[in-house]
């Protein structure tokens, strides 16, 4: 028989015996999860269409939140470092499928020099010629090899479907962390922002106060007030004034966090001295549970975990079964010797081994346990996530509602007080009320549109917060 038909029917046996047992016979299936569903959220408004929240920032129709968020999106150092985590896994993903496949090499080398052969020349002859030299010898050979071992139990596969799954989970850290840039971004904004509103308010009332201690001052001259009626005045000057550097450093901060998350050193943190634009939009739609948890990076990561891990005793189960690997080495090589007519020649060898473990002191067993508490740790993980992220949805519903409701108070006690200093004027024009009531209905006027301010950023906190919870924030598309 022939090389070539020797090789040809080896490696049809191969094959053969491969698809024979093409599949494990360990049947490993997912654990199920301990979480039921609801079928929508409580507090959610209803709606048979979801709203698009992949940049859900464009609705509070304010460009320089916009610009701020695309910035941080697009230099952020997290950010960063998440894309170069998925160029990682890839690449890992593609060593796991190098498995599946035989590897092929080359080889070639040569040799040369003298052969100290025993007395290859008879002694009187050396002596009679001396430059008679021990014969030389050269020499090379060059070949290709290939090794291959035939995944029949899927083993590899299931390592390659592993590495699949943790390639897919650091695009979903990557998802996650745009999502949270652009979270993160927008609550500093609209913080600084009302921050500002309320350092104005401030000093309106710091500017009222003192008005009201020079009303008072002349009243005391004129014998009409007393001391302590000064003092409590001071004092609640002093106590407006003492709340401003601490609003003012609580701003500085927002503006540094802006620039750092737009990869920026603080110095070089954004202007916001021009008016907000923003408008906090409606609360957001959201589609079913499960479409949200489909969406929310942090619960598609975990289930990704959770796949890989089952991929993980997969393969691990098969380390009890036999292997197989097939070996081919051809060449051609020449040998020559001086004296003696050189050997030359070309030819192959094919080689099947088979591995079978039969005593590793409980190794592989232990191997498998560890793995398959691995899975279920994977899954008490995934449940974990899953529940808490339904219950920040159902929280960001409940407080940006509240805050709703705190703005609708808030708004008519301001609207009251408003007219009420309207009228306290007009009667102090007509001689029934004095400069001190004029002056004490404005600073109530002016606290209340503190408090408004101070449930306004709520709102905003509470839409962003919201935006989070439903997976807004990131794009379907493939990361780069």
């Amino acid at each position: 028989m022939s090389f070539s038909a020797r090789t040809a029917r080896l490696l049809l046996t191969t094959l053969l015996c491969s698809g024979a047992v093409a599949c494990s016979p360990f049947k490993t299936e997912m654990p199920p999860s301990q979480v039921i569903l609801p079928a929508q959220f409580t507090a959610a408004p209803a709606s048979t269409e979801a709203t698009d929240l992949t940049t859900w920032w464009t609705a509070w129709q304010d460009p320089l939140l916009t610009r701020l968020i695309q910035q941080a999106l697009a230099a952020n150092p997290e950010i960063r470092v998440a894309q170069a985590r998925v160029q990682e896994s890839r690449a890992y993903t593609t060593m796991a499928k190098s498995a599946l496949y035989p590897t092929l090499g080359a080889t070639a080398g040569m040799m040369g020099g003298g052969m100290d052969w025993r007395h290859p020349v008879p002694p009187l002859l050396k002596m009679a010629e001396p430059n008679i030299q021990d014969p030389a010898t050269d020499g090379h050979l060059a070949g290709i090899t290939m090794a291959w071992e035939p995944d029949i139990w899927g083993g590899n596969r299931a390592r390659a479907r592993g590495a699949k799954q943790m390639a897919l989970a650091s695009e979903d850290i990557l998802h996650g962390t745009h999502m949270a840039i652009a979270a993160d971004v927008a609550a500093n904004y609209v913080t600084a922002r009302g921050l500002q509103q309320r350092i104005t308010l401030l000093d309106q009332s710091v500017s009222t106060l003192q008005s009201l201690l020079h009303y008072a001052s002349a009243r005391f001259d004129a014998g009409q007030t007393t001391q302590a009626d000064l003092e409590t005045i001071r004092g609640q000057i002093a106590a407006a004034q003492a709340q401003r550097p601490l609003l003012v450093a609580a701003l500085d901060a927002c503006r540094h966090r802006l620039a750092i998350l737009s990869g920026l050193p603080p110095e070089q943190a954004p202007d916001l001295s021009a008016p907000a634009q923003y408008r906090v939009p409606a609360p957001p739609v959201t589609g079913l549970p499960s479409t949200v948890l489909e969406r929310r990076p942090d619960v598609r990561l975990e289930k990704h975990l959770l796949d890989a891990s089952l991929q993980r005793l997969i393969s691990t189960k098969t380390d009890l079964l036999p292997r197989f690997g097939l070996e081919f080495f051809g060449g051609d090589g020449r040998l020559r010797f001086d004296g003696i007519p050189g050997v030359s020649g070309s030819g192959g060898l094919m080689a099947v081994n088979a591995y079978l473990p039969l005593f590793n002191a409980g190794r592989i067993q232990a191997k498998i346990h560890a793995s398959d508490a691995q899975l279920h740790q994977a899954l008490a993980t995934y449940d974990q996530t899953v529940l808490t992220a339904l219950a920040e949805v159902e929280d960001a519903y409940e407080n940006r509602r509240s805050a709703d409701q705190t703005i609708t108070s808030l708004t008519a006690e301001v609207s009251a007080l408003s007219q009420a200093a309207t009228q306290a004027r007009g009667l102090y024009e007509g001689g029934r009320f004095t400069m001190q009531d004029v002056l004490t209905t404005r600073i109530k006027k002016i606290a209340a549109q503190d408090d408004l301010a101070t449930a306004q950023t709520r709102q905003a906190l509470a839409t962003v917060q919201l935006a989070r919870a439903l997976g807004g924030g990131w794009s379907n598309q493939p990361p780069s």
